[in-house]
């Protein structure tokens, strides 16, 4: 059960070296937005209720988002690995 998840983190500091703004964005990027998006509804008395929901479907997003592009990243290390020289 480690092995899996030491894979994957492993797969993931390949890919966040290999694309750091692809990274960056998916991983950082949308939690950084939900947390402008509940701070703006504290600052401006917004109804709190809507920023939490949109925050948190971001948080969401954003780890299917990073585990996709991390399935992708791997799936392409393999096709490359197995495609004849060129």
């Amino acid at each position: 059960m480690t092995d899996d998840l030491t894979d994957e983190r492993a797969a993931f500091l390949a890919m966040a070296r290999a694309f750091p703004l692809r990274t960056c964005l998916f991983t950082f990027g949308l939690p950084a937005f939900a947390l402008l998006q509940v701070s703006s509804g504290l600052f401006n008395d917004g109804p709190l209720v809507f920023g939490t929901f949109l925050a948190l479907l971001a948080m969401a997003l954003s780890v299917v988002l990073t585990r996709y592009q991390v399935a992708r990243y791997r799936r392409q290390i393999v096709t490359d690995a197995l495609a004849p020289d060129r």
